[in-house]
């Protein structure tokens, strides 16, 4: 069995119940120094991006405006987010919320959930899933997308799916993206699901070209037209010691 075997083996089988991947602890210092550098740069500025299912329209930021329909945003991977939030009356009762990849650490299991109740109508606790994004015309700040809905989980989960089947055949797994939505009708009425329209998808050494590089458009990155990175400068030869 080869190494790349191995850990593609140990990758998927270590794949939770949420459907994201475990990383080995290189991997997962990697993804920690970037959300730390990120963190430091950024103040802990994020904007939350939401979806409703009812009105079938999206929000962005604290004054939950419209989104530009014409954004570009790039997803990820390494920024997924998981946990449980309760409903009371249209209203967050509490949450918690943690990286895939800190599951075993920050996970809190079903048992382990307060009871809020008496519950009405669609109340109670609900598993979260959530993505985290920039908007490439701003591509340093962080957007971060969370759902509770079924059909939200639905579609955050499939496009998961492709970002880990990407990463275990070692293909760019960063996803370029556009919000959407379609409408669907159950239990006779119809509501809204949100769509991730992916426009392409790319590395994280082309996202890191994109960014270092003003003259760099968003087409560019789309069409996968980031600079070739620079060779690595050929090692000096060493002196001989002197007799």
């Amino acid at each position: 069995m080869t190494e790349e075997t191995k850990t593609a083996g140990a990758l998927a089988s270590f794949m939770g119940s949420a459907g994201l991947p475990a990383i080995d602890k290189k991997a997962a210092a990697q993804a920690l120094a970037q959300s730390a550098d990120a963190g430091s740069s950024s103040g802990g500025d994020v904007d939350y991006l939401s979806f409703s299912g009812k009105k079938g329209v999206w929000s962005l930021g604290r004054d939950k405006e419209a989104p530009d329909p014409d954004s570009v945003y790039i997803i990820d991977p390494y920024a997924g987010l998981e946990g449980w939030t309760c409903w009371k009356g249209g209203t967050v009762a509490e949450k918690h919320q943690w990286s895939p990849f800190e599951r075993d650490m920050q996970g809190v299991a079903a048992s382990a959930l307060k009871d809020h109740g008496p519950y009405g109508d669609g109340d109670g606790w609900q598993f979260m899933l959530g993505l985290g994004m920039a908007d490439l015309d701003e591509p340093t700040k962080m957007i971060q997308f969370s759902t509770t809905s079924k059909s939200g989980r639905n579609a955050v989960g499939d496009l998961q799916k492709e970002m880990i089947t990407r990463m275990l055949a070692d293909e760019p797994d960063m996803p370029v993206i556009t919000l959407g939505s379609v409408d669907f009708t159950a239990h006779g009425k119809v509501n809204s699901k949100p769509v991730f329209e992916t426009l392409s998808w790319v590395t994280r050494e082309e996202f890191s070209a994109f960014i270092n590089d003003p003259d760099m458009s968003v087409d560019d990155l789309i069409d996968g037209e980031a600079p070739a990175p620079a060779p690595e400068p050929a090692p000096k030869a060493r002196r001989r010691a002197a007799a």
